[in-house]
C-alpha cells in the first residue's frame, strides 16, 4: 500500500477521490453553463430582488432551531444536552457538509456533542441512525406526491414504487427491530461464538444502540419526530419558494415541492464535493419540466447554492466562536483530559 495516499509504489501520482469528485461536479457545472445565454444569467442577477433573502435566511435559522429540539427528542435516552448546544453542532456540522465531501458533517456533528456533553457516540450513532429511518419515510411519501404531479416525470415510475417499498419495509423492519431489541446484550448463540474480545465490546455497546433507537421504539415520540419531519419539509420548501422570488420564478407550488425533493435526494446521497455541479444540474432538469428558461434556472440554481453555502459557512464559524470551538478541535475523536462518562463514550 502507498504510503502517502495518492501516490502508488512507483512514485506516480493517483487521483484522490476527492478529486474525481471536484472534476465531476466542475464538468456538470460546465454542462449546465453550456446550455444558458449569458446575457440573460445576467440579467437574472442584475434584476433580482434580494431582499426575499432576508425571509429565506430567517426561516432557515427558525428550521435549524427546530431540527435541533428534534434532535434533542431523539436522545431522549441517550442524554441530555442543552437544546443551545445541539443548535450550535447541528451549524457546525451543516458548515463542514457544504465544505468538505462524503457528508463530514455528520460526524462532526456527533463528535461534538460526545465531547462536550459526556455522552456516548454509540448511543448518538443509533439516534442519527433513527432519525435517517425517518427522513427517509417521509422523504419518499414527498417523492411520490412530486411524481403524481401531473407533467412532472423525472425518474421512472417503476424505479420510484420499488423506492417506496424499499424504504416502508426498511421503516416497519427498523421499528419492529427496536420495539423488540432487548435493552442489554441476550445470551443468544451466534453471540456466544464471538471472540471474547469482540462479544465484550458487544455487550458494552448493546445498551447505548438500545437508547438511541428510543425515538422509534415509543410510539409518542415517533409521532412527535414526524410531525417535526413534516414540518422541517414545509420550511424547505418555503425558504425554496423564498429564493423563487428572489429570482422572479413565475412557477406554481408545485414546482418548488419537486425542486425541494430533488435537493433533499442531494443532500442525502451527495455525489459531488459540496454538490458542485449535480445541484445545478438536477434544478435546471427539474425547472425545464415547468418551462423556466435555462438562463433563469441557472441563475436561480447558482443563486440559491452559492447563498446557501456562503450562509451555512458564516452560520457554522459564529457557531465555533460562540461554543469555543477552534477549527483543530472539529474532527477530535476524544475530549481534553480523556472526556469519558462512565466505561467511554464510544
Amino acid at each position: 500500500m502507498p504510503e502517502h495516499p495518492g501516490i502508488d509504489d512507483e512514485g506516480g501520482a493517483l487521483w484522490h477521490p476527492w478529486l474525481w469528485q471536484i472534476t465531476l461536479g466542475a464538468v456538470l457545472l460546465a454542462l449546465a453553463i453550456w446550455q444558458v445565454n449569458f446575457h440573460g444569467l445576467g440579467d437574472a442577477f442584475a434584476n433580482a430582488s434580494y431582499g426575499w433573502l432576508l425571509l429565506a435566511m430567517g426561516v432557515y435559522i427558525i428550521s435549524r432551531i427546530v431540527h435541533a429540539y428534534e434532535w434533542r427528542i431523539t436522545l431522549t435516552k441517550v442524554g441530555a444536552p442543552p437544546a443551545a448546544g445541539l443548535f450550535g453542532a447541528l451549524l457546525i456540522g451543516t458548515l463542514v457538509n457544504s465544505v468538505v465531501p462524503a457528508s463530514a458533517g455528520d460526524i462532526v456533528k456527533i463528535q461534538i456533542v460526545a465531547n462536550r456533553y459526556r455522552l456516548p457516540r454509540a448511543g448518538l450513532a443509533a439516534g442519527r441512525g433513527a432519525e435517517a429511518v425517518v427522513d427517509a419515510a417521509i422523504m419518499v411519501v414527498f417523492i411520490l406526491i412530486s411524481f403524481a404531479l401531473p407533467g412532472v416525470g423525472f425518474a421512472p415510475a417503476d424505479l420510484l414504487w420499488l423506492l417506496a417499498a424499499g424504504t416502508a419495509v426498511l421503516f416497519a423492519a427498523a421499528v419492529a427491530g427496536s420495539r423488540l431489541m432487548p435493552a442489554v446484550m441476550p445470551r443468544w448463540r451466534v453471540l456466544a461464538r464471538l471472540p471474547h474480545a469482540v462479544a465484550g465490546g458487544v455487550e458494552r455497546y448493546w445498551p447505548r444502540v438500545h437508547d438511541g433507537l428510543e425515538v422509534i421504539r415509543r410510539p409518542r415520540l415517533l409521532a412527535i419526530a414526524i410531525l417535526l419531519n413534516l414540518f422541517g419539509w414545509g420550511v424547505d420548501l418555503l425558504i425554496l419558494w423564498a429564493y423563487g422570488q428572489t429570482f422572479h420564478l413565475h412557477i406554481p407550488l408545485a414546482a418548488y415541492l419537486s425542486v425541494t425533493v430533488v435537493v433533499a435526494m442531494l443532500t442525502t446521497f451527495p455525489i459531488t464535493f459540496g454538490n458542485i455541479g449535480t445541484y445545478e444540474v438536477a434544478l435546471l432538469s427539474v425547472l425545464a419540466l415547468y418551462a423556466v428558461p435555462a438562463d433563469a434556472a441557472l441563475a436561480f440554481a447558482a443563486g440559491t447554492h452559492v447563498i446557501t453555502t456562503a450562509f451555512n459557512v458564516a452560520l457554522g464559524l459564529l457557531a465555533m466562536a460562540a461554543m469555543g470551538i477552534r477549527p483543530g478541535e472539529v474532527f477530535r475523536v476524544r475530549a481534553p483530559g480523556g472526556g469519558v462518562k462512565g466505561d467511554g463514550q464510544a
